[in-house]
């Protein structure tokens, strides 16, 4: 086949896989742009891409996926993105782990699912997968700690299918991504919001923006450049296995490579306002024991 193909999951209008869709469509793939609600992606199949309804926790919309692709390619997929992603912003001693067991299925396991799933493609084509992580995946930023831990599991899930795809010459990369500007804060159903039980709450006003992501906006890449850049490093003819880009990776990468083992104590408390909120805490707790010896 002379054109080209990409499958992008969660390619949901104004976010990071819609952009990557329009930039390789615009490279001349042909570009299999997916999402659990195709309502969506219209935009994309007014452009003249191809929509696939495909949810990647649901093994029979996986399967459908599969068997419409190879249809249409005759069994070849060159690149697959695993960019389909879950968020959770909640302190740790506050968290919820039967949301964040959700939020891992769709960020790791959806992964690897979805790789298996199209695994026969791509080794018929010596194809490539991309896998979006994040920066987070490496600085522990404060209150997203189930989201770093699942971008950390991707980031070493990535090089372990590189190793072990290598009998088939199937390529694996990972995009660690920093601050992009997207919907995905616009979309979100709720505001995150700290129990008024939490030990955090007398810094609530502090930390509740960094939960909703106020501070990666400050901040963020155009999304729109973001995707020229993965998407330019997708197509060389030897691309880099572990791609930077987006607002503060270039940081990240310094410090996580040429840094000691616990940098990120010493670089992220004063990013994260975590000398103000401790302050506000221990305020908190004074008032509190006062409070008490005066009763």
């Amino acid at each position: 086949m002379d054109q080209k193909t990409v499958l992008i999951t969660g390619c949901s209008e104004g976010g990071i896989g819609d952009a990557l869709a329009k930039s390789f469509h615009k490279k001349g793939f042909r570009v299999f742009a997916s999402a659990r609600n195709t309502a969506k992606v219209q935009h994309l199949k007014e452009l003249g891409l191809e929509i696939v309804q495909l949810d990647v926790t649901d093994e029979t919309s996986i399967k459908q996926a599969v068997s419409t692709v190879k249809a249409a390619t005759g069994g070849y997929l060159d690149i697959l993105v695993n960019n389909s992603g879950s968020g959770y912003s909640m302190p740790l001693l506050d968290s919820d782990v039967s949301v964040a067991k959700k939020m891992f299925d769709v960020n790791f396991f959806a992964v690897v699912t979805v790789t298996q799933a199209f695994a026969p493609l791509l080794i018929a084509s010596q194809g490539t997968i991309i896998n979006i992580g994040s920066v987070l995946g490496k600085a522990p930023f404060p209150w997203h700690g189930y989201y770093n831990a699942s971008k950390a599991a991707v980031a070493l899930l990535t090089d372990q299918m590189r190793l072990e795809f290598s009998p088939w010459k199937v390529r694996a990369i990972l995009v660690t991504t920093g601050a992009v500007k997207t919907r995905l804060l616009e979309n979100l159903p709720n505001a995150p919001h700290l129990p008024e039980n939490s030990l955090y709450y007398p810094a609530k006003d502090e930390i509740e923006p960094a939960m909703a992501g106020a501070l990666v906006e400050k901040s963020a890449v155009d999304v729109d450049s973001y995707a020229e850049v993965v998407v330019k490093n997708a197509i060389r003819s030897s691309p880099k296995k572990h791609l930077w880009s987006g607002a503060g990776a270039l940081m990240t990468w310094l410090a996580s490579t040429f840094g000691w083992s616990t940098i990120w104590d010493t670089v992220l408390p004063p990013i994260a306002h975590l000398p103000i909120i401790t302050n506000k805490i221990r305020s908190a707790e004074k008032v509190g024991q006062d409070h008490q010896k005066t009763k």
